[in-house]
């Protein structure tokens, strides 16, 4: 189970074995075992007593940005492995092998991206020669990427990069010509977003970033060190790399929203022409997202929730990372085995 608390002035502490969460006269409370995650805002009222249990359990408790992004967790002092795995991390950031899976990332996302497109196709909108022609020229990029498969990282990533972001921008313009009018947006803005779909999708985003740091960290391997994404300062770059190929669902969650057209001009703040959820535009959006990520799919020949998808990308990662030096030099194939993750009702 999934907790947000974001409401200003709201009080948490355990009571009788519960986790109590009280806003003005009104107070929910929620079995402290069935909890897998707490997200909180500012100015949110937390006991040591919640801390302590949260320790105790594994319960991962993250303190969010305004716009749904971690900023930082409370975490026990155990990773899910012994340090062994975190140093053979640095040796396959290292490895040739590194580019392959790189490419990987990017071609899983890149095909997510075109299912969500063709799923669009059963809107009956008068584009079906512009999907086509947008998954043809998304598909002719995934080509390039085996072009550098044998190039080192360093040489590689730019290249990658740059036709990861051609990809993006030939996806998000199909999905806006899609939209119903007053969703429609001028491509991507994320610090801050310009319009109400991009204030959504940085949101989930954010919540999205939090479950994947997360399932690395059980996973035993350290979210700052990466391999693709470049460097920065206290930055987790990993949960960057990882995210790439789960991107396409959170987008769905907010598109699916759009077409439905279920929040309004007044779910938003905007400010100096930035654009931020109000309370009841989180609670929907965190509901939808929280569903979608909950239900049972196909995908990769295996059958799991979507939340239990994202842990399976960090422990096969781990795996990876622990036979790389048997298998230091695998075929690129380009071919990931993706199944129907998406629906329109």
């Amino acid at each position: 189970m999934q907790i947000f608390i974001n409401t200003y002035g709201t009080s948490v502490r355990i009571q009788d074995g519960l986790l109590s969460i009280k806003h003005e006269d009104k107070i929910n409370k929620v079995p402290i075992g069935k909890i897998k995650t707490i997200f909180l805002t500012r100015s949110v009222h937390i006991s040591t007593d919640v801390i302590y249990a949260c320790l105790e359990q594994g319960i991962d408790l993250l303190i969010t940005e305004r716009n749904g992004k971690p900023v930082g967790r409370l975490w026990n002092n155990r990773f899910g492995s012994i340090s062994t795995i975190r140093k053979q991390q640095i040796d396959f950031a290292k490895s040739p092998q590194i580019t392959s899976w790189i490419i990987e990332q990017l071609v899983e996302k890149i095909e997510n991206q075109i299912e969500l497109l063709f799923c669009l196709l059963s809107l009956d909108e008068p584009h079906d020669t512009l999907i086509k022609d947008t998954v043809d020229q998304m598909r002719k990029i995934t080509e390039k990427f085996a072009l550098s498969k044998d190039d080192r990282p360093e040489e590689a990533a730019p290249r990658l990069r740059a036709l990861e972001g051609q990809a993006a921008r030939l996806y998000f313009a199909c999905v806006n010509r899609h939209l119903p009018f007053r969703y429609q947006f001028d491509g991507r803005s994320r610090h801050p977003a310009l319009d109400m779909v991009n204030a959504m999708l940085n949101y989930v985003y954010g919540i999205l970033y939090g479950h994947i740091e997360t399932a690395l960290i059980k996973a035993g391997l350290d979210p700052f060190i990466g391999f693709f994404h470049r460097d920065e300062y206290n930055r987790p770059v990993l949960t960057y790399d990882v995210i790439e190929p789960f991107r396409p669902w959170a987008d769905w969650t907010v598109f699916h929203l759009c077409f439905n057209e279920v929040l309004e001009d007044h779910h938003f703040e905007v400010d100096k022409g930035a654009y931020w959820l109000q309370g009841d535009a989180k609670r929907f959006l965190i509901q939808h997202f929280t569903d979608f990520f909950e239900e049972v799919i196909d995908y990769k020949k295996k059958r799991f929730s979507r939340f239990i998808h994202l842990e399976k990308a960090a422990t096969d990662l781990a795996s990876l990372i622990q036979t790389h030096k048997s298998n230091p030099d695998p075929d690129f194939s380009g071919q990931t085995g993706i199944q129907s993750s998406y629906k329109m009702t």
